[in-house]
């Protein structure tokens, strides 16, 4: 089991991801999004800035939620 404080966030010019950090090991992915998906379809930078607003603001939602988009 992890621990709410290994959720990490990496972001640059070009992609987002939400990840799991492990030592000595390698991260879990949890979401990854690149700048061509927005690119594509501009709706999708709403999911990203929503999942970046929970990670700062309550990562256990944004896991919930992750939780309940995985189960359909």
């Amino acid at each position: 089991m992890y621990d709410l404080k290994d959720l990490k966030l990496d972001l640059d010019s070009e992609s987002i991801t939400i990840y799991i950090h492990r030592e000595n090991e390698e991260h879990i992915p949890i979401v990854y999004w690149h700048i061509e998906e927005v690119e594509e379809d501009a709706n999708v930078a709403i999911s990203m800035l929503y999942a970046m607003q929970l990670f700062y603001t309550n990562p256990q939602e944004l896991i919930d939620r992750l939780k309940l988009i995985a189960q359909q």
